[in-house]
């Protein structure tokens, strides 16, 4: 029965845990999965991988939220944070995806900083994480090497050809329904990445292609 409580005591500690009020976007993610892991210890919950996604959601959503879907964790970028870089690579913490994890000794070092630059007593200079190298970025990275994203760039939209924009697109052939599900998916590429310089480039085409676009 104890266990039970327990079990049930984490989840609801878990569950009221608000998101973090200092500005954390500036801070690297192996640092607060680290301080994520901390919170739970310091409260006497085994910090276990589902309690830990949880929690660093919870604490961080805007920097471990799904891409598009906000209100969702994105596990699998947490599960690399906590069991490839800060247990495998830095050694911040010790234990594994089924037996959990504890702060080291040299993770205590880390987790001490962090702390500070939480509460601002240590200063960021520089912008750690970045979007995960996902296929929305994929994509778009590679849309944005055309000579058709280039000439929209530098103001030369008179000059973009049909060719260039399939190209683009990665249509191979002039067709209608190609060209509107390729112009879809990238549009909806761009707009979860929030890219707007790319929102505007394909907004550009899909005007210009007489609404081809449209769903």
């Amino acid at each position: 029965m104890s266990i039970l409580k327990n079990k049930k005591r984490d989840e609801d500690i878990i569950r009221k845990v608000i998101e973090f009020k200092s500005e954390y976007l500036p801070i690297d993610k192996d640092r607060l999965v680290l301080f994520a892991v901390d919170f739970l210890e310091s409260r006497n919950i085994e910090p276990t991988f589902d309690k830990i996604v949880a929690t660093t959601f919870k604490l961080f959503p805007r920097k471990f939220s799904l891409i598009g879907f906000s209100e969702y964790p994105d596990s699998n970028v947490i599960r690399e944070c906590l069991h490839l870089h800060c247990t495998k690579s830095k050694s911040w913490l010790s234990g594994n995806l089924r037996s959990g994890y504890r702060v080291t000794e040299k993770g205590k070092y880390f987790l001490d900083e962090t702390k500070k630059i939480l509460e601002g007593k240590i200063k960021v200079t520089t912008t750690y994480g970045s979007i995960p190298k996902r296929k929305e970025v994929t994509f778009i990275n590679i849309l944005k090497k055309t000579d058709a994203y280039k000439k929209y760039i530098q103001d030369k939209k008179e000059e973009i050809t049909q060719s260039e924009i399939l190209e683009a697109l990665r249509v191979p052939s002039n067709s209608r329904e190609l060209i509107k599900s390729h112009l879809k998916k990238y549009l909806e590429y761009a707009n979860r990445i929030e890219d707007s310089s790319a929102m505007d480039f394909l907004e550009f085409i899909k005007r210009g292609l007489g609404g081809w676009g449209n769903a």
